[in-house]
């Protein structure tokens, strides 16, 4: 005969603070980038260049998780 455990209600997977804070900051995000959807023109060094203001922040937000990615690893 074998036994299987099975978690009882309320003893699943526990959800780290840390995911939750990273979640909020998600939706935070994702908010302000919608809110925010006008064309822009962004200066860099001698080049302008104009977009949506909302591929600039996605553009943004994956350079950030990139360099958070990148600098976590090296640790």
């Amino acid at each position: 005969m074998t036994t299987e455990h099975r978690p009882q209600r309320g003893q699943g997977r526990k959800v780290s603070p840390r995911v939750v804070v990273a979640g909020v900051i998600a939706v935070l995000a994702l908010v302000f980038i919608l809110q925010n959807r006008g064309p822009v023109g962004v200066h860099l060094i001698t080049l302008t260049l104009s977009a949506p203001l909302w591929l600039l922040l996605v553009v943004m937000v994956g350079v950030g998780l990139l360099v958070g990615y990148v600098s976590a690893r090296r640790r």
